[in-house]
C-alpha cells in the first residue's frame, strides 16, 4: 500500500512540474495560427503487484526497497508558439508593414501623378477644343474674305467695263467744254457792251431826275387846249432830249410801230410814259411819253 502512495506523489509532483511557461503578451494580435494536434498521453500499463505476503506468525520480514518502476518520460503538451517563433513571426510581420506602407506610399504618390496627368489632360482638351474652335471661326472668316474678294473682282471687272464709255463721255465733255470756251469770249465782250449801255443810260436817268423848269403859262394854255378832248392822247410834240438813239421808223398808211435796234414790231414795242420829261403840272403832271422794245430794252 506505501508503495502505490509513493507512486501517486511522484506522478503529482511530474505533473506540477509541467506547468506552461509563462510568456508576455504580443504587443501586436499575431496572425491566426492553427494549433497542434493534441496527442494524448500514451497509456502506460500498470506495474505487476508482487504477491501478497503471506502472514506467518513469525516476525515481520523487513522487505527490501524496490526501485521504482522505469516509466517513460512523460510528453510536454505545446500550449503556443515559443518566444522565438513568436519574435520571428512579429519581425516578418514588422517586415511586412514595412512593405505595405512603402508601397501605400507608392500608390499615394501614382494616385497624385494621375490626378496631376488628369488635370494636365483635361487642361489640353479644353485647349484643343478652344484652338479647334478658333479655326473654324478662322475658316469662317476666311470663307466671307474670300467671298467678299469675288465680290470685289466682280466689281473691278464692272468698272473696267465701264470705263471705256466714260472716257468717251469725257471726251465729249471737253470737246463741249472747249465750245463752251469759244462762246464765252464773245459772250463776254458783249456782256461788257451792256454794262457799258447800263452804265450810260444809269448816268442819263440821273441826269433826267434833275428837277426841270416849269413852263411858261402860253404854252401850258396851249397844251391844255390841244388836250382837252381827252388827256389819254399823246401829245403832238415833246421836248427834245439828246439821244443817240435813232428815230424810230413808222411804217406808211400804219402807224405801226417799229424798234431801230432789233426790228421789232407790233405788241413788242409799248409805249409808257417817260417820267424824267414833264410837260406839264396844270391842273396835274403830264409826262411826255416813249417806246420801249420789250425784247432788246431799247427806249425810243
Amino acid at each position: 500500500m506505501s508503495y502505490e502512495y509513493e507512486r501517486d506523489d511522484e506522478e503529482e509532483k511530474k505533473k506540477e512540474s509541467l506547468t506552461p511557461p509563462s510568456m508576455p503578451p504580443p504587443s501586436q494580435a499575431p496572425p491566426p495560427s492553427q494549433p497542434p494536434p493534441f496527442t494524448p498521453p500514451p497509456s502506460m500499463p500498470p506495474p505487476p503487484q508482487p504477491p501478497a505476503p503471506s502472514y506467518e506468525p513469525t516476525p515481520q520480514p523487513t522487505y527490501e526497497p524496490t526501485p521504482a518502476p522505469i516509466s517513460a518520460p512523460a510528453q510536454t503538451v505545446s500550449v503556443g508558439p515559443s518566444q522565438q517563433e513568436y519574435d520571428s513571426v512579429l519581425s516578418q510581420l514588422q517586415d511586412k508593414d514595412s512593405t505595405v506602407n512603402q508601397l501605400q506610399s507608392k500608390i499615394n504618390e501614382v494616385n497624385s501623378q494621375f490626378s496631376t496627368l488628369n488635370a494636365q489632360l483635361i487642361e489640353k482638351d479644353n485647349h484643343i477644343s478652344r484652338l479647334t474652335n478658333q479655326v473654324q471661326s478662322l475658316q469662317s472668316s476666311l470663307e466671307g474674305y474670300q467671298q467678299q474678294v469675288t465680290q470685289l473682282i466682280d466689281e473691278k471687272a464692272q468698272l473696267q467695263a465701264h470705263i471705256p464709255g466714260l472716257q468717251q463721255q469725257v471726251q465729249e465733255l471737253q470737246q463741249h467744254n472747249s465750245m463752251l470756251q469759244q462762246q464765252i469770249g464773245p459772250l463776254q465782250t458783249q456782256i461788257s457792251k451792256l454794262q457799258e449801255e447800263i452804265t450810260y443810260k444809269e448816268r442819263r436817268i440821273e441826269e433826267l431826275k434833275e428837277p426841270k423848269a416849269v413852263m411858261p403859262s402860253s404854252l401850258a394854255q396851249g397844251i391844255t387846249s390841244q388836250d382837252t378832248p381827252g388827256y389819254g392822247t399823246t401829245p403832238s410834240y415833246s421836248t427834245s432830249t439828246p439821244s443817240a438813239a435813232p428815230s424810230p421808223a413808222m411804217q406808211s398808211g400804219t402807224g405801226r410801230r417799229i424798234c431801230p435796234n432789233c426790228g421789232a414790231s407790233g405788241f413788242a414795242v409799248k409805249e409808257i410814259e417817260d417820267k424824267s420829261r414833264i410837260i406839264s403840272y396844270i391842273p396835274k403832271p403830264i409826262y411826255a411819253k416813249k417806246q420801249v422794245c420789250t425784247k432788246c430794252g431799247f427806249e425810243f
